[in-house]
């Protein structure tokens, strides 16, 4: 029993944490692909759905007014929505690195939780 006891703590903390931290870097990766944060920088005021007005051929002011303004209106609502997309996507993120540290301290110190959980319990029980 007591060589089983050594070969899972050895196991518990190098292969599981090195998993875990594979694990954690997955998720991590995904939400950053998922969402793809660069991209969406880089297009940032790309119009929505790149939809845009063309102003016609020759001398009109309200034709060009009126290209202008919904080209600027659709650039506004394309970076507003690519706004609220990487912000979603870092707030995914940020949950996802604070989950991933608490989940790998618990990890930690799993082992003595439980060692402290059974003396607690021997001692509550009037055995110790």
């Amino acid at each position: 029993m007591i060589p089983l006891a050594f070969y899972y703590i050895r196991w518990h903390y190098s292969m599981a944490i090195r998993d875990l931290f594979g694990i954690i870097g997955n998720f991590l990766w995904f939400f950053y692909e998922f969402f793809s944060i660069p991209l969406l920088l880089k297009t940032l005021f790309v119009p929505f759905h790149r939809l845009q007005e063309t102003a016609h051929k020759g001398f009109k002011p309200s034709a060009w007014a009126e290209a202008f303004i919904v080209t600027t209106l659709m650039r506004f609502v394309g970076a507003l929505m690519r706004i609220m997309l990487i912000t979603i996507g870092i707030c995914f993120i940020v949950t996802t690195f604070i989950v991933g540290t608490a989940v790998m301290v618990t990890w930690l110190l799993a082992p003595l939780m439980l060692l402290f959980l059974v003396i607690s319990g021997v001692t509550l029980i009037g055995i110790g």
